[in-house]
């Protein structure tokens, strides 16, 4: 379950991150294959339509940073998976979560700039989520209300909650967390 005493832990953690630091851990090659050992992709893009593709990964199975960073600044929405151990500070998010559930819980950034895509068509899921807005702001659908959300807001919805990102003003990245 999903309660305050969490979501206050969570707003005590200030995850220090810039659009250039995750550009740059893209260059990164090795730490994101095409998909990991478990099979979740590392990196997809969400293109205007709504769909996820991995393009720009080389024949290695790597990502090619230049493709990823193109297809970023292009206006396409990134999402990151595994990133609980990406800097410190999401590392203790991970950690918090963790403990608290006594189960590792999947975490995966969504970065984006707003231009071409922002997220998903409105969709729920058959868990809770957990999102922690780094920086940037955000207009969510959740249950047919507006919410916005800024830097460092963390909000949850339970299991088959409609939501959707409808607008992102500038760039952006969350991180959001799967209860599953």
């Amino acid at each position: 379950m999903v309660d305050d005493s969490i979501l206050n832990k969570l707003n005590k953690v200030k995850v220090n991150l810039s659009e250039t630091e995750v550009l740059d851990r893209l260059l990164d090659r090795m730490r994101w294959p095409k998909n990991y050992i478990d099979g979740q992709p590392s990196v997809e893009a969400i293109t205007e339509e709504g769909e996820k593709h991995q393009i720009f990964f080389d024949e290695d199975h790597y990502i090619n940073p230049s493709k990823a960073i193109r297809v970023y600044e292009e206006g396409y929405s990134l999402i990151l998976s595994n990133v609980g151990g990406f800097n410190h500070s999401t590392f203790l998010v991970q950690e918090i979560l963790n403990d608290h559930f006594q189960k590792r819980i999947n975490c995966n950034f969504y970065f984006g700039n707003g231009l071409k895509s922002v997220s998903f068509e409105k969709h729920s899921h058959d868990y809770p989520v957990i999102v922690k807005n780094i920086y940037g702001t955000s207009k969510w659908i959740i249950n047919k209300r507006e919410v916005i959300l800024k830097d460092q807001d963390v909000i949850w919805f339970d299991k088959n909650t409609d939501h959707q990102v409808v607008e992102i003003s500038d760039a952006k990245l969350s991180m959001t967390c799967n209860i599953q």
